[in-house]
C-alpha cells in the first residue's frame, strides 16, 4: 500500500479507537466505509479538542544559523534520530535512511495525520446532527484554520522559499482536502497554489473564529497571527502587518490572561526565592518555568519537540550568537553555560537549552512574535519611531537597565534597524526552530539575505573549531526519501 494511504489510514483507526474509549455506545453505529465514526456536531468538536497541532523533533532546531555543536558529544550520537540530527545540522541532501520515513509527514502527531482530521471536520460537520448552525461554522472555521497552519508547516519543510516571480513553477505539497482512505494520487501542486489554499483557509475562517479562550484552541487571535506568518514568508509586509494589526485588538480581547513576562524579575539569578521567580534550577533545568496552559505568551500551543537525551550537550547556540546578547539580557538565563550535571564550562560563550525538555518548545503564536513581527513590518514601511516602540517594549521586559534602549545610532537608521530587529528574533527565539522560518524567507529578501550565516560549525571542548559544513540553496527544502517516492504515486522529490 501507498506510504501516504498508510498513514491515512492509521490515522482512521487512531480515530476509531478514540471514539471507542471516549463516546457513548449509540456514537459506535455503522457507517460508509473510509469514514470515522463521528455523526453528531459534538462528536467533531471532540476530534478538534483532540487534535491540536504538534511536531516531533522538528528539523528547524537543527539547521537554524544560530546554532553549534560540540565534540566529542556530537560524535558519540547514535540511534536513527540522533543520526538525523547530525545530518540536518551537516545541511546532507539524504537525511534519513533508504528504508526510513520522513517522521515530519508521517509521524504521530505530524502533517498527514493531521490533515486527514481536519479535513473530516471540514467535509462533514455541516451535516452533523445536535448542533446549532453557529456551533458548526465556529468547528468549521477551527478546521479550516488548523488545516491552514498544518499545510504551512509542511511547505516549511519541504518546499522552496516562496519566491514571488517562480512560485507559479515551483513544486508545493500535495494539496490534501479530502478525508478519503483510499487517495492514491499525491501529485504535487505549486507552491503558490499551496500558499494559496492556506492563505483562502485562514481567511474563510476569520468570521467564525471567536475570542481567546484556551491555549489549544484556535482563536481569530491565532488565525490573525498565521496569517501575518504567512504573509512575511512571502515577504510581503504590508499585508502581514494589516493582520498584526488586528491581532492586538483581539488580545485585548481574549478571556485568559495575555501578557509578556518580566524576565528581569522571573529568571533573575540574583534574587531565586522572589515570588514569581522561575528558580530554583533543577536537574533538568528552571523548575517553574509556567506550563503551555498557564503561560501569558502563548496564543496557541504548538509543541516541537527536541530533547534527546543523548544530544543534550551536543547542540547549543553558536558564539556569534553568544556575542548578540549584553552581560543585563535575562534571556541567558533561559540556556546554561554548563554541560548537563556538571560545572564544565561550554567554550566561547556557547549554551545549551535550559528548559523544554520533555512537554517541547512553543514554537506557535506568541505575544513577543506579535512584537517582532510588527516592528520588523513597521521598520521596513521607514515607520522608525513605531518600530523603536515595539521593540523596546519587549526588551524592556528582557534586558535590566538601560541596555534595553536601542542605540540612538540604529533606531534612526532603517536599514540598521531591521537588522537589529532580526538579531533580536534570534535572541528571543535561540535553539527553538523559529530562525530557520526567517532564513528561509530572508534568503530571498533582494537586501536582508547576508543576514543568514552559511556556516555550521563544530568546537572540541577547548572552542577549537573542528569542522565546518555549508548551506547549499537547495538545502532549504528537506527531501522525500527513496521509501517515500517509490510508495507514493505521483509524488516528485525535491533537488
Amino acid at each position: 500500500m501507498k506510504i501516504l494511504v498508510k498513514y491515512i489510514l492509521v490515522s482512521f483507526v487512531l480515530m476509531l479507537l478514540m471514539f471507542q474509549i471516549s463516546c457513548r455506545r449509540e456514537f459506535l453505529e455503522i457507517v460508509p466505509k473510509g469514514q470515522a465514526i463521528a455523526i453528531n456536531t459534538a462528536d467533531y468538536e471532540k476530534l478538534l479538542n483532540a487534535n491540536y497541532l504538534s511536531s516531533q523533533f522538528t528539523a528547524g532546531v537543527y539547521q537554524g544559523d544560530e546554532m553549534a555543536a560540540l565534540q566529542p558529544d556530537f560524535n558519540n550520537l547514535e540511534g536513527d534520530e540522533q543520526l538525523r540530527q547530525q545530518r540536518l545540522f551537516r545541511y546532507e541532501p539524504r537525511i534519513y535512511n533508504p528504508a526510513s520515513l520522513p517522521n515530519e509527514i508521517t509521524g504521530e502527531t505530524n502533517y498527514i495525520r493531521r490533515l486527514y482530521l481536519f479535513n473530516k471536520v471540514i467535509n462533514e460537520v455541516m451535516d452533523s446532527k445536535g448542533g446549532s448552525e453557529a456551533q458548526k461554522l465556529a468547528l468549521l472555521a477551527e478546521a479550516r484554520a488548523g488545516r491552514a497552519i498544518c499545510n504551512f508547516m509542511f511547505l516549511s519543510d519541504f518546499t522552496k522559499p516562496y519566491n514571488v516571480a517562480t512560485a507559479g513553477t515551483d513544486l508545493g505539497i500535495p494539496n490534501l482536502t479530502v478525508a478519503d482512505v483510499t487517495q492514491k494520487d499525491f501529485k504535487r501542486g505549486t507552491l503558490q497554489a499551496a500558499y494559496d489554499l492556506v492563505i483562502s483557509d485562514l481567511k474563510e475562517a476569520l468570521p467564525n473564529l471567536g475570542a481567546l479562550t484556551h491555549r489549544r484552541k484556535i482563536s481569530k487571535l491565532a488565525a490573525e497571527f498565521y496569517l501575518a506568518r504567512v504573509y512575511m514568508s512571502m515577504n510581503n509586509f504590508a499585508a502581514a502587518k494589516a493582520h498584526l494589526d488586528a491581532a492586538f485588538v483581539e488580545v485585548q480581547k481574549a478571556g485568559i490572561p495575555m501578557e509578556l513576562y518580566d524576565y528581569t524579575m522571573v529568571l533573575d539569578v540574583e534574587n531565586p526565592d522572589a515570588e514569581g521567580s522561575w528558580y530554583p534550577e533543577g536537574f533538568f533545568g528552571l523548575d517553574n518555568v509556567p506550563i503551555a496552559a498557564n503561560n501569558t505568551e502563548i496564543i496557541y500551543n504548538i509543541n516541537a519537540g527536541w530533547f534527546q537525551f543523548g544530544a543534550v550537550n551536543a547542540f547549543l547556540f553558536s558564539p556569534e550568537t553568544a556575542s548578540l546578547y549584553t552581560a543585563t539580557d535575562r534571556r541567558l538565563n533561559l540556556y546554561s553555560p554548563y554541560k548537563l550535571s556538571t560545572t564544565t564550562a561550554y567554550p566561547m560563550g556557547m549554551r545549551r537549552r535550559n528548559t523544554d525538555f520533555f512537554l517541547g518548545i512553543n514554537v506557535g503564536p506568541s505575544l513577543p512574535d506579535l512584537y517582532l513581527m510588527r516592528s520588523e513590518c513597521l521598520a521596513r514601511s521607514n515607520d522608525l519611531s513605531g518600530a523603536v516602540n515595539d521593540l523596546q517594549f519587549l526588551r524592556s521586559k528582557r534586558i535590566a537597565g538601560a541596555a534595553a534602549l536601542v542605540p540612538a545610532g540604529i533606531a534612526s537608521n532603517q536599514e540598521a534597524l531591521v537588522k537589529f530587529i532580526l538579531d533580536e528574533r534570534i535572541r528571543e527565539f535561540a535553539i527553538t526552530g523559529l530562525r530557520w522560518l526567517d532564513m528561509r524567507r530572508l534568503s530571498v529578501d533582494p537586501v536582508y539575505s547576508t543576514h543568514i550565516k552559511f556556516t555550521h560549525r563544530i568546537y572540541n571542548q577547548n572552542g577549537v573549531e573542528t569542522a565546518s559544513y555549508q548551506l547549499k540553496p537547495e538545502r532549504f527544502v528537506l527531501k522525500f526519501g527513496e521509501r517515500m517516492i517509490n510508495e507514493s504515486k505521483g509524488l516528485e522529490e525535491n533537488p
